[in-house]
C-alpha cells in the first residue's frame, strides 16, 4: 500500500491543475482514487486468488493494477469504472498467467517441499533381485536333492551342521562336505548366468 501512495504522490506533483474553489483537482482525484482502492481492494484481491490459488501472488496483482490504474488520469471519469477496474484485473491475470507459463512456473519444485528418498528399494532394484532370486532358485533345483536339502537348511533355516547331521543322519564332515560342493555348484551356475 506504501508503493502504490508514493506512485498517487509522483502523479499529484506532475498534475496539480487548479480548480474553481482553490483546491487541487489533483487533492479531489486522489481521494477518489483512495476511496476506489479502499472499495475494491478486497473484491479484487479475492477475484486474483481464485485465478492464482495464492494470496501473495493475489496481492502483487492488486499492486501491480492499482500501479496501472493510476497511469489512467481519466479513470474516474469513466461510466463504470468498476467494470473497467475488473476488466484490467482479468488482463493483469492473463499477463501474469503468460508471464509464468514463459518463465516454467509450475514446473518447478519447492525444495523445502521435498522429502528425504524412500528407504525401499525401486523398481528396478525389485525387479533385480527377483531375477537373481529366479536364477538361484533355478540353481539350487539343478542340485541332488540330498545337498539341496542341507543348503536349504543351512542357509534358510539357520541351522548348524550339527543339527543338519543329526536331522538327516549322517556325519557332520558328510554335511561339511555336501555343503562345499553345493556352494561351488551355486557360484558357478550364478556366475554363468550373470556373464
Amino acid at each position: 500500500m506504501t508503493h502504490l501512495r508514493h506512485q498517487l504522490a509522483m502523479v499529484q506533483v506532475f498534475e496539480q491543475v487548479e480548480n474553481k474553489d482553490g483546491r487541487s483537482r489533483e487533492i479531489d482525484r486522489a481521494d477518489d482514487f483512495a476511496a476506489l482502492v479502499r472499495r475494491l481492494r478486497l473484491p479484487l484481491l479475492n477475484f486474483f486468488s481464485r485465478r492464482s490459488g495464492s494470496r501473495t501472488d493475489a496481492e502483487e496483482m492488486v499492486q501491480d493494477l492499482f500501479v496501472r490504474l493510476l497511469r489512467r488520469a481519466d479513470l474516474l471519469t469513466l461510466d463504470n469504472v468498476d467494470g473497467y477496474v475488473f476488466e484490467a484485473a482479468a488482463n493483469v491475470a492473463r499477463d501474469r498467467g503468460r508471464y509464468e507459463l514463459s518463465r516454467g512456473g509450475g514446473r518447478h519444485v519447492d525444495i523445502n517441499t521435498l522429502s528425504a528418498e524412500s528407504e525401499e528399494p525401486g523398481a528396478e532394484r525389485i525387479v533385480a533381485g527377483r531375477q537373481r532370486l529366479t536364477r538361484m532358485l533355478a540353481a539350487l533345483d539343478a542340485l541332488p536333492p540330498r545337498a539341496r536339502t542341507i543348503v536349504i537348511l543351512r542357509r534358510f533355516e539357520n541351522l548348524t551342521y550339527a543339527q543338519i547331521a543329526e536331522r538327516l543322519g549322517i556325519s557332520v564332515s558328510a554335511v561339511e562336505k555336501h555343503m562345499v560342493r553345493s556352494m561351488s555348484a551355486l557360484r558357478q551356475d550364478l556366475g554363468k548366468i550373470s556373464d
